[in-house]
């Protein structure tokens, strides 16, 4: 199982620029990651500081000059994740913004099998399953065109039997978000074990239980050893991928954190 992260772990920094993106690959490289996650949900924020340009501009040469730099690196794309709001603009319907389809483009030229997707849903009254589905239904056939399957996210609310629904109708894949999980008062094991085979995606990151804060395994009371002994149990096959969060960190302790998360992983796994 291939170590994987978020490349969101290397790009926001408080009062200033994003790192480039492409730079990002060398220092995921250095600290022991074999994959990455191309995050690609800031692209449709609009203050400069949180914006990731990514997809401005000549994006596809963009693209083109980030495979090259995953491929030098010897890392592999796992998966993506397009965008799923606006961070500044709340209330807009962002959904017809031309960065969404842009994204899934994105995905299918730099090889990445997946790309994950939030439905909709409210922590009171559970996913709205049929909202999710008129949004998404177009953007599905538009990933296939590119030769990326969605995969359905698990959210801090809602059944497992409603994200079921969604993804029998968009005949899409799953992401199984440990944070969401935890917060939502999911059994991480029984839940992997029920998605069994259609579970090819992984956001892993702790909680206590109260807010999403993405932080490092053993940092909330998320039971890891459940959770790889699910996944073997089911034969998962896919990679064992961070989405931890850590913009305001300094720059001195960036590596030492990324090389904490590859030591967690390897002793988790029995690498």
């Amino acid at each position: 199982m291939l170590i994987s992260i978020n490349t969101g772990l290397y790009s926001a920094r408080p009062g200033k620029p994003r790192y480039d993106i492409c730079d990002a690959m060398d220092f995921y490289a250095e600290a022991g990651f074999e994959a990455v996650d191309v995050n690609l949900t800031a692209v449709v924020y609009q203050d400069p500081y949180d914006h990731e340009p990514a997809l401005d501009g000549d994006w596809r040469a963009t693209m083109e000059k980030l495979k090259k730099r995953i491929d030098a690196n010897g890392l592999v794309v796992s998966h993506t994740h397009i965008p799923f709001r606006y961070k500044d603009r709340p209330g807009e319907n962002f959904y017809e913004d031309p960065m969404m389809l842009r994204s899934i483009e994105a995905s299918g030229l730099l090889g990445a099998p997946y790309a994950v997707f939030h439905p909709f849903y409210d922590r009171e009254a559970g996913i709205y399953i049929e909202k999710t589905l008129d949004v998404y239904a177009p953007m599905a056939e538009a990933a296939k065109q590119v030769g990326v399957t969605l995969a359905l996210e698990n959210m801090p609310a809602g059944s497992l039997d409603d994200l079921i629904t969604i993804a029998d109708q968009l005949d899409c894949v799953f992401c199984w978000d440990s944070g969401h999980a935890n917060l939502a008062g999911h059994s991480q094991a029984e839940s992997i074990r029920k998605l069994g085979s259609r579970l090819k995606v992984l956001h892993l990151h702790d909680n206590y239980g109260i807010t999403d804060n993405h932080n490092s395994p053993y940092f909330g009371n998320i039971d890891w050893e459940e959770i790889v002994s699910a996944l073997k149990e089911i034969g998962y096959e896919g990679t064992f991928n961070y989405e931890v969060s850590c913009p305001k960190f300094p720059e001195g302790v960036r590596m030492d954190h990324a090389r904490y998360l590859v030591t967690t992983a390897k002793l988790l796994l029995g690498r």
